[in-house]
């Protein structure tokens, strides 16, 4: 009897809900997850186009060495490529060829690929020298445009390596402002081969007569006319620039002798251009007709305008014959509080 209505009870609440039977829900499907992107393989090797720095020509037949690698020789089209499987360390590449300055530089391998560009071999390389390492046969450059500050006031020459002088009654006019702010905004592209359009910014500072002037400014390129700099040092201008230790160019002063400013020279223009060369970090060219040879009768020539091409397309501390600095970054990063000054006129 006990085992009778536990099988009642049971039946009954199968058969209640007081409707028809509910069809049974289909097990839902799982949606797979999206499958996640496989990372990129890692680089195996290098891959590289050689051009020539003036033309941009691709430079097919150049020999590629590098170190620790092997060497090959560039297509037709300028691009070399080598294997490399091993962790990504620097290593050194020479380029050479006929029509070239060989160049070394270093690269990171296996790594992205790299545009590299050659100096062709007419380019007067001692008088590039000349021009660009003549501070410790390295080349020193501004690394972005600087900004130009001119000061109204004329100022009283000492030395040429004061760093603050007097500012005296005299002042330019509105004119002279503006005629000497357009020379230098036409001499400064051609002086960086098209590097530099214009200057980061101008300034116009009055300074109040019998004020101390420092001329001293980082990123920028001072000008003013002296008193007595002609009579005192010889020279009708005369520049100044100061380096850090990463080669980069930080500041420059650029002294021009007011006698010499209000005489009517032709050779005025030519001089500003001279002047505001030496504060970009170049120095006198002997070899050749330049801008930058020491009687500043020159305005920029194609040559200059060439060479300051090629010069913009390497980086600070570049030797010669065309080679670059072992490390850009790295311990070099201590250095670059120091500063180095040289001045010429």
């Amino acid at each position: 009897m006990p085992r009778l209505a536990i099988l009642c009870i049971v039946l009954f609440a199968l058969s209640c809900g007081g409707g028809s039977p509910t069809t049974p829900t289909a097990p839902t499907t799982p949606v797979p997850a999206p499958p996640v992107p496989s990372p990129p393989p890692p680089p195996t090797g290098i891959t590289g186009v050689l051009t020539d720095g003036l033309s941009s020509t691709r430079l097919a037949g150049v020999l590629v060495k590098l170190d620790g690698i092997g060497e090959t020789t560039s297509a037709a089209d300028g691009s070399f490529a080598f294997a490399a499987a091993d962790p990504q360390v620097e290593r050194t590449i020479t380029m050479t060829s006929a029509s070239t300055i060989e160049r070394v530089t270093r690269l990171r391998v296996p790594g992205p690929a790299a545009t590299l560009t050659l100096m062709p071999s007419s380019i007067d390389l001692p008088a590039f020298n000349e021009m660009f390492r003549g501070s410790g046969g390295e080349l020193h450059r501004w690394a972005a445009a600087p900004r130009l500050v001119i000061q109204r006031r004329v100022l009283q020459f000492t030395s040429v390596s004061a760093s603050t002088y007097t500012a005296l009654g005299t002042m330019l006019s509105d004119e002279e402002v503006a005629t000497l702010i357009g020379d230098l905004e036409w001499a400064l592209p051609q002086l960086t081969g098209g590097t530099f359009s214009a200057f980061a910014g101008r300034d116009v500072e009055t300074a109040d007569e019998g004020a101390s002037v420092a001329v001293s400014r980082s990123g920028a390129v001072v000008v003013a006319r002296y008193e007595g700099l002609t009579a005192g040092s010889g020279f009708w201008g005369y520049g100044r620039w100061a380096w850090n230790g990463l080669g980069e160019v930080q500041m420059g002063i650029m002294m021009l002798d007011r006698a010499f400013e209000t005489s009517g020279s032709s050779f005025r223009r030519s001089l500003r251009a001279h002047e505001l060369g030496h504060t970009l970090g170049y120095t006198h060219v002997t070899l050749r007709e330049s801008v930058m040879q020491s009687h500043a009768r020159h305005e920029p020539t194609p040559w200059d305008r060439d060479a300051a091409r090629l010069a913009f397309q390497r980086p600070p501390r570049n030797r010669a014959p065309d080679t670059d600095p072992q490390q850009f970054v790295g311990n070099l990063h201590a250095l670059a509080s120091q500063l180095t000054w040289a001045g010429s006129h």
